[in-house]
């Protein structure tokens, strides 16, 4: 279901939505309308509940479209943070001797081209974790020639601020990998989609019951109910779905960082 969910192809989910719900309105009135003739005696309780069914699918799907949208906003302040990270590392590395300067912004450039590279290719697993690796074996590189610098100079002030920025920078690209790699729960949208799915069906048993089915209003309904759900899990989606998180202040970065070689 997770694969469905935010793996498979960004269409397939609405498709298959469309026609559940779909179905789920158009069989009841279709092959129910005799057996529910008795409830139309008790169309008052069946109204309570149908409302009661419709209120929690919006409720529940507002605490997910919310969550999922506050999970985007935390991904885009991830960018813009490891673009400064970055930046400020590339700056502080002229405390390094010219050589190790030089080697270090080399190291450094290679290692961002590596991160852009992973955040745009997440659908094509063994290249993102090929770049994931690379970004790891530069990580430590870079780890290594500012610690010895500061080991051979540990009173260098400039020195301990180079360090404090790149571990800031390894710091974020930590929890870059977070924020890639989880989602709202997909138990939390399962339950979405089920509950939505019964307000459907509650809308099929009631227009058997009446005998009657708005098709416009059906399919508002059903329209309105995919859009919503599929802007939900876009939003959850960084990289691979319709709404993607914009990766321009690591690419201006990376843009600088080579202009200036």
């Amino acid at each position: 279901m997770s694969y469905i969910i935010y793996g498979a192809n960004p269409w397939l989910l609405p498709c298959v939505m469309l026609v559940v719900l779909a179905l789920t309105i158009e069989l009841p009135f279709r092959f129910c309308q005799r057996l529910l003739t008795t409830a139309a005696k008790q169309i008052d309780a069946f109204s309570a509940v149908q409302a009661g069914l419709l209120t929690l699918a919006s409720f529940v799907l507002g605490l997910s479209f919310a969550q999922a949208s506050s999970r985007y906003d935390a991904r885009r302040e991830l960018v813009v943070k490891e673009a400064n990270a970055i930046g400020t590392t590339w700056l502080r590395a002229d405390q390094l001797g010219p050589t190790q300067s030089a080697r270090f912004r080399r190291v450094l450039t290679a290692y961002l081209a590596a991160r852009l590279d992973a955040y745009q290719t997440p659908h094509d697993p063994a290249l993102y974790k090929r770049t994931l690796d690379q970004s790891t074996d530069e990580q430590n590189e870079l780890w290594r020639m500012a610690s010895s610098a500061l080991q051979a100079d540990p009173h260098n002030l400039g020195l301990s601020l180079l360090m404090q920025t790149l571990n800031d920078t390894i710091d974020v690209s930590a929890e870059q990998l977070q924020a890639l790699t989880t989602h709202v729960p997909t138990a939390v949208v399962t339950l979405t989609l089920v509950l939505v799915t019964l307000g459907a069906l509650s809308l099929g048993l009631r227009f058997a019951v009446d005998r009657a089915r708005p098709a416009a209003l059906s399919a508002v309904y059903i329209i309105a109910s995919v859009v919503v759900i599929s802007m939900m899990i876009d939003y959850d989606r960084p990289q691979t779905g319709f709404v993607t998180v914009n990766l321009n202040p690591l690419k201006i970065q990376l843009q600088s960082m080579e202009q200036s070689h």
